[in-house]
C-alpha cells in the first residue's frame, strides 16, 4: 500500500508540472506587451570580428518570422547574434519571445522563459510535500519569499541610495536573511538561536580574515576590476557578493552539526562538553569535504562559458586564471575557509552551552 501511495503522489506531481507547463506555454493573453512564437527561422553568417586581445567571435544574422500570440498577426524581425552567444541569443523555431514595440518598430526583448521556469518550481514544491509535511513545506516556502523580498529591498536602498554604505547594508541583509531563514525552518527554540549564533560568528571571523589578508597583502593578485556590470566600487560589492555566499554555506554546515548534538542531548541530557565536543568535530570533518566540492563545482559551472570561449581564442590557462576565475577562486576559497571555521566554532559552543545547562541540574 505505501509504494502505491507513493506511486500515486508521483503521478500527481507530473500531472502537476504538466498542467503549469501548458498553461504558461498558453498564457500570451495575461501579458500587456506583444508574445510571439518563431515560425520561420534562416540565418546567415556576417562577418567575424576581433578584440584588442586578440579574441575571435562571428557574427550572425537571423530572419525570424513570427507569429504574435496576443495580437492575431505575424511580423517579421531580424536578430544579430555572436556565435559564442556571450551577450546574444540565437533563436529557434518554438521559441517564445517578449516583444516591445517602440514607434512602428517591433524589438525582442528575451525569451520568454515562464513555462520552464513554473514547471521546475511546480516539481520543487510538488517533491516538497512528497517527502515533508505540509507545514513544514509551506514554512519553508515562505522563508523563501521572505528572503526574496529583503534581498529585493536590499538593492532598491542600494540603487537609490548613492551614499549607502555597502558593505554594511549586506551585512545587515545576511543577519536578517539567517533570522528568517532560521526561525520560520526550525521555530523559536534553542537549536534555532545557537544555529544563528554560530552562524553569524564564523561569518563574521571569515570576513575580518578575509579583509585582514586584503589589508595587510595590498590586494595583491586579486583583480577587483575584472567583474563585469559594475557601476560602483567593485571592491565593496566583492565584499557583499562573500557575505552572502560565506553565509549560505555556514549555516548550511552549522544546522547540521547542532542538530546532531542535540539528537545526542535528547538522548542522554548528562553529556559533557568534551561529548558534544568531539561529536560535532566528527561530524563536520564527514560532511566538511562534500560541502568544499559543491561550492567548487558550483564556481566551475558558473565559469565555465567564458573558459570555454577563451580556451577556444588560443588564451593560455595562465590568463585565464588570473582575468576570469580569479575573484571566484578567492570566493570559493574564503567559503572553505567558513566553512572549516564552522565545526570548531559550533562544536565548541553548543558543548559550552550545554554543560552549562547540565551543571545547573
Amino acid at each position: 500500500m505505501t509504494f502505491i501511495k507513493q506511486t500515486k503522489k508521483y503521478i500527481v506531481v507530473f500531472l502537476a508540472v504538466l498542467f503549469a507547463w501548458i498553461f504558461l506555454r498558453h498564457d500570451a493573453f495575461l501579458y500587456t506587451n506583444p508574445v510571439g512564437q518563431v515560425t520561420q527561422v534562416s540565418s546567415k553568417r556576417v562577418q567575424k570580428i576581433t578584440d584588442e586581445h586578440n579574441n575571435s567571435d562571428i557574427i550572425m544574422t537571423q530572419h525570424l518570422t513570427i507569429k504574435l500570440l496576443n495580437r492575431n498577426q505575424s511580423i517579421k524581425l531580424t536578430n544579430n547574434y555572436a556565435q559564442s552567444q556571450i551577450m546574444t541569443s540565437k533563436y529557434r523555431v518554438g521559441d517564445q519571445l517578449l516583444l516591445e514595440k517602440i514607434g512602428t518598430n517591433m524589438h525582442i526583448l528575451s525569451l520568454k522563459r515562464d513555462a520552464t521556469v513554473g514547471g521546475l518550481a511546480t516539481l520543487l514544491i510538488g517533491l516538497l510535500l512528497v517527502y515533508s509535511k505540509w507545514r513544514a513545506t509551506s514554512w519553508l516556502l515562505f522563508s523563501l519569499v521572505l528572503n526574496v523580498i529583503l534581498f529585493g529591498l536590499t538593492l532598491v536602498i542600494n540603487v537609490q541610495s548613492k551614499n549607502v554604505n555597502v558593505f554594511l547594508l549586506f551585512s545587515v541583509l545576511a543577519i536578517l536573511l539567517a533570522t528568517g531563514s532560521l526561525l520560520l525552518v526550525l521555530g523559536k527554540t534553542l537549536q534555532m538561536g545557537i544555529t544563528l549564533l554560530t552562524t553569524l560568528i564564523t561569518t563574521a571571523i571569515t570576513i575580518g580574515i578575509l579583509v585582514l589578508v586584503l589589508r595587510l597583502t595590498n590586494d595583491a593578485g586579486v583583480h577587483f576590476e575584472t567583474m563585469s556590470y559594475v557601476t560602483q566600487l567593485p571592491v565593496t560589492l566583492f565584499m557583499a557578493q562573500t557575505i552572502i555566499g560565506v553565509l549560505g554555506a555556514v549555516m548550511d554546515e552549522a544546522a547540521d552539526i547542532v542538530a546532531m548534538q542535540f539528537g545526542m542531548r535528547r538522548e542522554n541530557a548528562t553529556r559533557q562538553f568534551s561529548d558534544y565536543w568531539h561529536a560535532g568535530m566528527s561530524v563536520g570533518r564527514d560532511i566538511m569535504g562534500t560541502l568544499i566540492n559543491v561550492l567548487f563545482m558550483i564556481f566551475i559551472a558558473e565559469t565555465m562559458p567564458m573558459v570555454f570561449l577563451m580556451l577556444r581564442n588560443g588564451n593560455n590557462w595562465t590568463y585565464i586564471m588570473d582575468q576570469i576565475m580569479n575573484l571566484g577562486i578567492l570566493q570559493t576559497v574564503i567559503s572553505g575557509i567558513g566553512i572549516v571555521l564552522a565545526i570548531p566554532v559550533t562544536s565548541a559552543l553548543v558543548g559550552w552551552i550545554m554543560s552549562r545547562k547540565v551543571s545547573r541540574l
